[in-house]
């Protein structure tokens, strides 16, 4: 499963960010949600609820590498 794009791990504020992932095909649907609920309440989402998403989306990426090298 692809969680982030690279290019949008480097993106620190939470409009550039949502910017950046809009721009993408397929999108973890908690980083599609997240931008959804900045969208809606401006100014109640924060770069730390940011970097805790980000934080959330690496943790799962590492988490489906280590699972992903089975040979069935």
């Amino acid at each position: 499963m692809r969680t982030l794009a690279d290019k949008c791990e480097d993106r620190n504020t939470v409009r550039s960010f949502c910017d950046c992932i809009n721009e993408e095909e397929t999108v973890d649907v908690a980083a599609e949600g997240f931008c959804k609920r900045a969208a809606n309440n401006s100014g109640s989402v924060t770069g730390d609820d940011l970097v805790e998403l980000k934080k959330a989306l690496k943790d799962l990426k590492e988490i489906d590498d280590d699972e992903c090298c089975c040979e069935c």
